[in-house]
């Protein structure tokens, strides 16, 4: 018996010791903390050098920290001087010294002035360059330029970058002013016009020329994706319009009049498919609040086809009610459709009804621009509330959408 014991006295002893160790080996883990600096401590760099900061990597209390580091200090690679970059976590902080010399390694010259002027859409022509590494070996042919900020209005940058056999880089900037140009040559910007989506499987009654099915707009939309074809924002469009953005060639906006449930049920699913973004013109006294708040996606926007001027009463165009209107009305309308949807980028005229008042009216109420249901492209210099677009019908052949989108 007192074996027994003896040995029942030794297993919780060792069991005591044991676990003991294990919480000396759990604290000691959970307390270590410490930062260091990735990369050296001190770094020289060329002037106009290329500084890529590495950062640090801090572990407090045996947990990985590195996500908390604020990093405080800038390099002005432009500049010669001595600089510091410090990184701080909990209570550690480490400092890493920058010295930017007061000649460039590689050397790389510009020619001509450094200052440009071009119109937008007109070709740039490249004044020069050269470079060459610390021993005189020419560079020159190794220079990368990058010019594709040239197609927005305003100052802009050229970048020139070299790099020598050491991995050392250099990079320098030439200003050029983009003046705004409504004048260069480009065969506009297709604006879709579609209406209703259905399922070929459980075809609508009412099925006419402004429908279209699942499987068409599937097709398609693929077909966009595959081309690569952009899709800018109203914001672009209207950059677009006053000659201060170039659009890529393939570019395209599609949009959908009248947000009815069979658009919503049955289109949104396919531009989420394929990730293509599109705007729906919502008659906002049909539900309209209602619509917004359940179908939000990241590849639909939802604009204003008024709240409810979209009816009959008026004797121009199709007859919509607005020339049968006050002015008042119609803005007390155009207003409350803005509310509705939260945005007032773009109008699409009911029934595409539109005369020179109605226009101001829309301009007064806060839109930016404007869609008929006119045949064409949107072109630079365009009256912005008076935007044409390109009109989808029914079992429309590939090649008939094609020809609509494509450049030429």
């Amino acid at each position: 018996m007192k074996n027994k014991m003896g040995f029942k006295i030794l297993i919780m002893a060792v069991a005591v010791v044991a676990a003991g160790i294990f919480l000396c080996t759990l604290e000691y883990y959970t307390s270590e903390s410490y930062m260091t600096l990735n990369g050296e401590p001190e770094i020289t760099i060329g002037l106009n050098g290329m500084y890529d900061d590495l950062g640090a990597t801090a572990v407090l209390h045996g947990q990985d920290a590195s996500g908390e580091i604020v990093t405080t200090g800038q390099v002005d690679t432009t500049t010669p001087g001595t600089y510091t970059v410090t990184y701080s976590a909990g209570n550690f902080t480490v400092d890493r010294t920058v010295t930017v010399l007061t000649e460039m390694d590689p050397v790389l010259t510009l020619k001509g002035d450094t200052t440009q002027t071009i119109k937008l859409g007109d070709e740039y022509t490249e004044p020069g360059y050269s470079a060459s590494d610390s021993s005189g070996n020419d560079l020159t042919a190794s220079v990368v330029v990058r010019n594709d900020t040239l197609n927005r209005a305003g100052p802009q940058q050229v970048e020139y970058t070299v790099t020598d056999a050491s991995g050392k880089s250099t990079r320098v900037y030439r200003t050029v002013n983009v003046e705004p140009n409504t004048e260069y040559k480009t065969s506009g910007l297709p604006i879709c016009m579609f209406h209703y989506v259905y399922d070929e499987n459980n075809i609508p009654a009412n099925v006419n020329a402004n429908w279209i099915s699942i499987e068409d707009l599937s097709e398609e939309l693929e077909w966009l994706k595959s081309e690569d074809f952009y899709f800018p924002t109203w914001q672009e469009v209207s950059d677009y319009l006053e000659g201060k953005l170039l659009l890529p060639p393939k570019s395209v906006v599609l949009t959908f009049d009248d947000c009815t449930y069979e658009f919503l049920n049955n289109g949104i699913p396919v531009l989420e498919k394929y990730q293509v973004p599109a705007t729906s013109f919502v008659i906002t006294k049909n539900s309209g609040a209602k619509k917004v708040a359940e179908y939000q996606s990241p590849y639909i926007t939802f604009e204003s086809h008024s709240d409810g001027l979209h009816t009959g009463g008026g004797n121009i165009g199709h007859g919509g009610i607005f020339s049968a209107l006050s002015d008042e009305a119609i803005l007390a309308d155009l207003k409350k459709s803005i509310d509705i949807v939260g945005r007032s980028d773009v109008f699409a005229y009911p029934y595409g009804d539109y005369n020179d008042h109605f226009e101001e009216l829309v301009e007064q109420a806060g839109f930016k621009c404007a869609l008929t249901t006119r045949q064409g492209r949107a072109k630079p210099g365009d009256d912005p509330f008076r935007l044409p677009r390109q009109r989808m019908a029914r079992n429309q052949s590939m090649e008939a959408f094609r020809a609509m989108v494509l450049p030429y």
